[in-house]
């Protein structure tokens, strides 16, 4: 559960931000015995909160739930304030409020324990995966069809010719999408399967924890900077000399995906309180894949893609916290 801190005025955004849930239970003519009633609720566990109104004060709690139980108490101290166990309430909660006054400071900003954090539908990882599988499923039964998901979606045309006229046609015309699709471009089965898998793996973590908005930007800055990275250097090569070219035609969701490990490797190491984590296991597994895939074993790949957003997803990852995505 959240600890909460006694008149803490975030805590008041906090808890109408979550749920809207506090719901007043009754009124108090008497300031001193708002107070008591207050701290006795605290020794409880029942978090309140007192406002004055006009001569008296209002009582509210911030769970929905315990507002029957809380009428309750509040019926009971009414008919017997005197009563010896709400004067005694009061330096029990004073001692308990010190206490954790102390365990607070000692321990580090962010050790907030989230354990009864709702975690959301990873709509924009879904939404990705639907569009791979829209766009790479038809390409691998029927050459035509990818043929023209490549025109359609691809970075690189046929008849784009290298210069300012081939950049303005990428970057700046009415064809903007073009700096990111190619994600959505798989070429074989095991290469669709493969990235969908690490896909879901690291999109439901990282959306998960820094919400869909931020995960989504995080996903077109390392589309955009992996998919140019490739056009512009994937076609270099040294045979018979230094020679730069446009890169051939290429696609796949592995420039995101080495992204998105580089981004949360980062985040797992300098910044553990945000509960991104990723095993090392994974992590040695997809930095031997890149090497293997660059000796050229594997057949073509968009080694760039995968090389250049994986130092996109760290510089992503290192941040300043207060930069922090």
């Amino acid at each position: 559960m959240f600890k909460f801190h006694y008149h803490d005025e975030s805590l008041i955004v906090l808890a109408n931000e979550r749920n809207d849930f506090m719901r007043q239970i009754g009124f108090i003519p008497d300031p001193v015995d708002a107070r008591q009633f207050e701290d006795y609720l605290y020794t409880q566990g029942m978090l309140v909160r007192i406002d004055r109104h006009n001569a008296g004060y209002n009582v509210w709690v911030f769970d929905e739930d315990k507002q029957s139980s809380g009428k309750q108490e509040l019926l009971q101290y009414l008919e017997n304030p005197q009563n010896r166990m709400y004067a005694d309430a009061v330096l029990i909660a004073k001692n308990q409020r010190t206490k954790q006054e102390k365990e607070d400071r000692a321990a580090p900003e962010y050790k907030v324990v989230f354990s009864d954090q709702v975690v959301q539908f990873p709509r924009i990882t879904f939404l990705l995966a639907i569009c791979i599988l829209a766009v790479s499923v038809p390409m691998l039964f029927d050459d035509e069809k990818k043929i023209q998901m490549v025109r359609v979606f691809g970075l690189v045309q046929q008849e784009l010719k290298w210069g300012m006229t081939l950049f303005s046609n990428l970057a700046f015309s009415t064809q903007p999408w073009r700096l990111v699709t190619p994600v959505f471009l798989h070429f074989g089965p095991l290469h669709l399967l493969f990235n969908l898998m690490l896909l879901f793996e690291f999109g439901r973590l990282i959306e998960s924890q820094r919400g869909a908005l931020k995960f989504f930007f995080i996903f077109l800055v390392l589309a955009v900077f992996s998919n140019l990275a490739q056009f512009f250097l994937g076609g270099i090569n040294f045979n018979q000399g230094f020679h730069i070219a446009p890169a051939s035609t290429f696609g796949g969701m592995s420039g995101v995906i080495y992204g998105l490990l580089g981004y949360a490797w980062m985040k797992a190491e300098f910044q553990p309180e945000l509960g991104i984590s990723v095993p090392s296991s994974t992590v040695k597994f997809l930095l031997f894949w890149l090497v293997l895939c660059m000796t050229g074993i594997m057949g073509p790949v968009a080694n760039v893609c995968h090389i250049s957003g994986l130092i996109i997803g760290l510089i992503l990852g290192l941040l300043p916290r207060k930069f922090t995505l």
